[in-house]
């Protein structure tokens, strides 16, 4: 990559080649330029990074689809599940919080001009634990009640016992997302891979032994489990990586200065807490639908949050050192080419997840526990995951620029942008409420996002540059969303004409979307296909 630095308007004048340079790029094409073997294998590093955090967030993602399985067998859906589930959307909020940390706090640790040291930024996170604690130990009934407004008093007592077990899983997924920070500035993504899937496989253990006896807190204690052996594993490699003193970084002293730090930590990353509280906000809300609604909200939502976390969060954690160091070096000159790549791959992925999810998952688990998910609630089930596809498409827009926009130094506007957002997310979530009950709370869950989204992507770009950006990824959208559709409908069509059961039907609808989205990636994307094999697959060295 070219060491030049361009100026903001000589930027805007070549972004839409910077839009196509960046595929060829990711491709790694062959170029008989000096340094350019170098710099393939540099982008073929960065790729196997980015892989290897998707692949760990899609393990926990399995491990999360079979505990979903077996808990929707095991307990059902019912106001139960309901208590469970409110609680248990807190926990999922404040984890992808932490998990933004990755992002967030890099910045604050890359060498040269560090800000904080390992053992500061410890230290930090340390003091960010005990609100935590405190609200969901000791004040674990006044918070059911704040959260699950709608559920029954059995229902918000379900809640307040899940919520000790939960904090603390919280508490340690932050600090193992402070030891993923770490050793991201340190390049160490197979140690972190390697944590959230010991973690991911542990945690499933947990719960098969657990779910006889614990009821249904049992996803809580395996949540625990879980972040246990996540925490202890990040804090081993940190240590195997030089400790918490490695940089030498000086700090200043420890009393009024830890709680600025806390403020820098917190208010670079309150964008992000601010976003994924829009889901609480939404559950509440719809924690006044029939009894078992909550639950089936939650497994769409836990979903396509997923999809999101391990394509967007995933490689925004794996590019945020090199963006910060190039942002430092180049300004601007890498902005066009962060945002579009990452999208496309992206989509490539979450598109076809959410088809085979409405055209043959929700068949499937209906077919296979009829008892705990009725058709009613199978058809609901395709109902909100097909309402969460525009949240989808705002969402990775936002965790794919969120990084851009901390590696140039705006943290201040991110900040600034919270409570907007969340103002915004209530207005929005009332109105749709009100018009068309749940649905409508589900159905406007986008609009936020995505005026979120439209203001970042005019702060990173200008407006402008926006409008080449908005057409580009708007392509990208429609080209897999209707690759995925015309797939998985297929399928679809194919399957119902079957005269056979539903579970033979669903089953038919997945492979043949399946079979026939690959075959049109092929044809339609042939490149980006190429692009994600050769990061499985990594090529031997040139000799």
């Amino acid at each position: 990559m070219s060491t030049q630095t361009l100026t903001p308007a000589a930027a805007g004048r070549r972004r839409s080649d910077a839009l196509e340079a960046t595929v060829a790029e990711a491709a790694g094409a062959a170029d008989v330029t000096p340094g350019a073997g170098a710099a393939a294998e540099a982008g073929s590093a960065k790729a196997r990074a980015g892989m290897a955090m998707s692949l760990a967030t899609f393990a926990m993602a399995a491990a999360s689809a079979i505990q979903a399985v077996l808990y929707l067998g095991k307990f059902g859906t019912n106001a139960r599940t309901d208590g469970f589930f409110v609680a248990f959307a807190l926990y999922s909020t404040f984890g992808v919080f932490s998990q933004s940390l990755r992002v967030t706090s890099v910045p604050l640790l890359v060498q040269p001009g560090a800000r904080l040291s390992a053992r500061r930024f410890a230290a930090t996170l340390g003091l960010i634990a005990l609100p935590v604690l405190l609200l969901t130990v000791p004040l674990a009934h006044p918070l059911a009640a704040l959260i699950a407004p709608g559920l029954s008093a059995h229902g918000r007592a379900i809640t307040a016992a899940a919520l000790p077990v939960l904090g603390c899983a919280m508490v340690l997924q932050l600090w193992a997302a402070g030891g993923a920070t770490v050793l991201a500035v340190r390049d160490r993504f197979t140690t972190i891979a390697g944590a959230y899937m010991a973690g991911a496989l542990c945690g499933l253990i947990a719960f098969v032994a657990l779910m006889n006896s614990a009821g249904v807190q049992t996803l809580g204690f395996s949540m625990l489990t879980m972040s246990v052996v996540t925490c202890g594993w990040m804090l081993v490699g940190v240590r195997g990586s030089g400790g918490l003193d490695r940089e030498g970084v000086r700090s200043p002293g420890w009393g009024a200065g830890l709680v600025r730090d806390c403020g820098v930590v917190l208010g670079r990353t309150a964008i992000y807490l601010a976003f994924n509280v829009l889901f609480v906000i939404t559950l509440a809300f719809g924690s006044r639908s029939a009894a078992g609604g909550t639950t089936v909200l939650s497994y769409a939502y836990l979903f396509v949050s997923y999809l999101v976390a391990g394509t967007g969060m995933a490689l925004g954690m794996s590019s945020i050192p090199d963006l910060t160091r190039e942002a430092r070096a180049q300004q601007r000159t890498m902005v066009s080419s962060a945002v579009p790549r990452g999208f496309r791959y992206a989509l490539l992925i979450c598109a076809p997840a959410l088809a085979a999810l409405i055209v043959a998952g929700a068949p499937l688990v209906h077919a296979v526990l009829p008892r705990s998910l009725s058709a009613a609630e199978a058809h609901t089930l395709r109902v909100f995951a097909a309402l969460l596809t525009p949240w989808l498409l705002a969402a990775l827009i936002v965790n794919f620029l969120l990084p851009v926009l901390l590696a140039l130094g705006r943290a201040r506007l991110l900040g600034a942008l919270a409570l907007p957002l969340v103002l915004l997310q209530l207005a929005a979530t009332a109105l749709g409420s009100a018009l068309f009950g749940v649905d409508g709370a589900v159905g406007a869950f986008w609009i936020a996002p995505s005026c979120l989204a439209a203001v970042l992507l005019i702060a990173t770009a200008g407006r402008s540059g926006a409008g080449v950006l908005l057409r580009q990824l708007g392509r990208d959208a429609l080209r897999f969303l209707a690759l995925a559709a015309l797939a998985f409908g297929g399928g679809w069509l194919i399957g119902a004409a079957l005269p056979a059961p539903e579970l033979v039907q669903a089953a038919v609808a997945g492979l043949i979307g399946c079979a026939v989205y690959l075959a049109g990636l092929w044809l339609v994307a042939r490149q980006q296909l190429q692009v994600v094999l050769g990061a499985l697959v990594p090529r031997p060295a040139a000799a």
